[in-house]
């Protein structure tokens, strides 16, 4: 049960992680009124973010990071192969923790400079897709509903997050790029990604309403489960596997531990009759039974504990169980333990333990101490 659970939330958590850290946990950008190539831009200014702060901190007692990017669709051209991409443009203040990560090779690009930076990051699978090494050139071209504009980058690191879905399209370069190839001005950006702490994105709809208060009315504050519902509806489900196979494992003890108490009665048929025949009160007799049960329950719990936190602990630190990341979109069993999931589920063990042994002890009040002492 606590290997279930642990492997549950393990993917919803990395799985998540990896999302959130691609895109944030809320995009603030401005409400798209047509199927346009290129999305609306928004000013710096047109939200005033003092007042955002101060509001959100007041609900919260937390802080939240922006930053601002915004994407171009292209394409890599190579000598033997082209590749379309997601060339997301970052700023210096952009929160590069989760790509550091998953840095395999190089360094983050460089946005620190007042000239526009060509390094680029690009994923270990483009890397041996195209055949791209460290510090090659990148030529990359974007098409306008004009001309076809190109330009050329530096590969300054290579990430591997595991996550194909954004492994085999995006790089991650200067945002100063895309203004210049949409022809915005420096103030303009594609949109603002909100960083929330941890402790805040157990429900993004709540915080994304909080933000919608205090926002402009072209502006709107989206959940990142809202533009990657496919992801996330999947992880809810395994929330009902989860259930399932729970309430299976509570039934398997329930029946097993009934069937333990009774081969128990049977078996001491005659020295219950023998307790009741020296005057033993009947809910003492049902007590060394419950009691006896019970320190069988336990010993397996313990065992069962133990065994669960060493698996669990093998598999975070030397994952033995791998997976297709095409398919789960990592590329091992993920585990997640919280000290809270593992008292709940003893708790609620010792719950299905108790239930399960007072129901078959009324047995014990049945039987006649005649027939019982005769028993053998």
């Amino acid at each position: 049960m606590i290997f279930s659970i642990c492997i549950s939330f393990g993917f919803k958590h990395e799985v998540s992680r990896q999302v959130f850290g691609f895109s944030g946990h809320l995009r603030v950008g401005a409400y798209q009124t047509s199927s346009a190539r290129t999305p609306d831009p928004i000013h710096r200014d047109d939200v005033d973010w003092e007042i955002v702060v101060e509001a959100w901190h007041a609900a919260s007692l937390q802080q939240f990071h922006k930053q601002a990017v915004a994407t171009q669709i292209g394409l890599i051209k190579t000598d033997i192969y082209n590749h379309g991409i997601q060339f997301k443009g970052v700023e210096q203040d952009y929160d590069f923790l989760f790509f550091k990560s998953c840095l395999i090779e190089g360094n983050i690009p460089n946005l620190a400079d007042s000239v526009t930076s060509n390094e680029v990051l690009v994923s270990r699978t483009l890397a041996q897709k195209l055949h791209l090494e460290l510090g090659g050139r990148l030529h990359t071209y974007f098409v306008d509903e004009n001309h076809v504009r190109a330009r050329a980058f530096t590969i300054s690191g290579i990430y591997e997050s595991g996550f194909s879905t954004f492994d085999e399209k995006m790089i991650i370069g200067d945002l100063r790029h895309i203004q210049r190839l949409n022809d915005w001005d420096a103030d303009e950006v594609g949109s603002f990604e909100i960083i929330l702490p941890n402790s805040a994105i157990r429900n993004l709809n709540e915080q994304a309403r909080l933000f919608n208060f205090f926002l402009p009315l072209d502006l709107v504050a989206v959940p990142i489960t809202s533009d990657f519902p496919e992801t996330f509806n999947w992880l809810e489900l395994m929330d009902m596997n989860v259930i399932v196979i729970l309430v299976i494992m509570a039934l398997v003890i329930a029946i097993s531990l009934i069937s333990v108490f009774m081969v128990m009665i049977i078996e001491k048929t005659n020295e219950i009759g023998i307790f009741k025949t020296m005057g033993m009160p009947l809910a003492t007799i049902r007590r060394i039974f419950v009691w006896k049960v019970m320190y069988i329950a336990g010993k397996g719990m313990l065992i069962g504990n133990f065994m669960a936190l060493t698996l669990c602990w093998i598999q975070k630190n030397y994952p033995i169980f791998k997976l297709d990341p095409a398919m789960y979109y990592i590329k091992h069993v993920p585990v997640y333990f919280e000290w809270s999931w593992l008292i709940f589920c003893n708790v609620g063990t010792l719950a299905i333990v108790l239930l399960a042994v007072l129901l078959p002890s009324i047995a014990i009040g049945k039987i006649k101490v005649a027939e019982a002492v005769k028993f053998s």
